[in-house]
């Protein structure tokens, strides 16, 4: 359930539009191909409008009824927090969530992208994204883990349509390269 809130967390992506800037890369101009770099700061927004609407301060609750704008009506959340996937819709994502919130008595959520990489081609786009977690206080992380999203553009903007998530483990570190900012 802890992993259900974090992925929600993690969850609420994407309502603007897409710019692109072009890329050269090759060694000389007869080798050079050209490919479109998606500018992600709406990306980006979407993902951080996304961990602050489930995030809450002392006094305060998540705000569940944002979450449904930046995803599809048929979202899946994946969670591979133990070694077999657990597979949520909205609904039920949401209600262990409150659960989770309940059962460990959550006054203070707070989660937070530390690093976050978008790629996207047409209409579709991922977002890995690594997350810490901080719950009843910011003095110190209670988890860390990496998102993955899947988003698509529709005629409201982007939507996520799943989102996949694995937390950092003893057995399972956040590599050097999901940590670069």
């Amino acid at each position: 359930m802890k992993t259900l809130l974090f992925v929600f967390a993690c969850a609420i992506v994407l309502s603007s539009c897409h710019v692109s800037a072009k890329k050269t890369i090759g060694g000389d101009s007869t080798d050079n191909k050209t490919y479109t770099v998606p500018d992600d700061s709406a990306i980006t927004k979407a993902v951080h409008d996304a961990y602050t609407a489930i995030s809450f301060k002392e006094g305060e609750k998540p705000r569940y009824s944002e979450v449904h704008n930046y995803f599809i009506p048929e979202v899946q959340f994946i969670n591979f927090r133990t070694d077999t996937a657990q597979i949520f819709n909205m609904k039920q994502f949401e209600d262990l969530f409150k659960n989770f919130l309940t059962e460990t008595h959550a006054h203070m959520f707070y989660e937070e992208e530390v690093f976050g990489r978008t790629e996207q081609f047409g209409k579709i786009a991922h977002r890995i994204s690594t997350y810490v977690t901080y719950i009843n206080t910011r003095d110190k992380a209670e988890e860390r883990g990496v998102n993955s999203f899947q988003l698509i553009k529709t005629k409201n903007g982007w939507k996520v349509s799943s989102i996949i998530w694995d937390v950092e483990k003893p057995t399972l570190k956040v590599p050097e390269y999901y940590l670069k900012k």
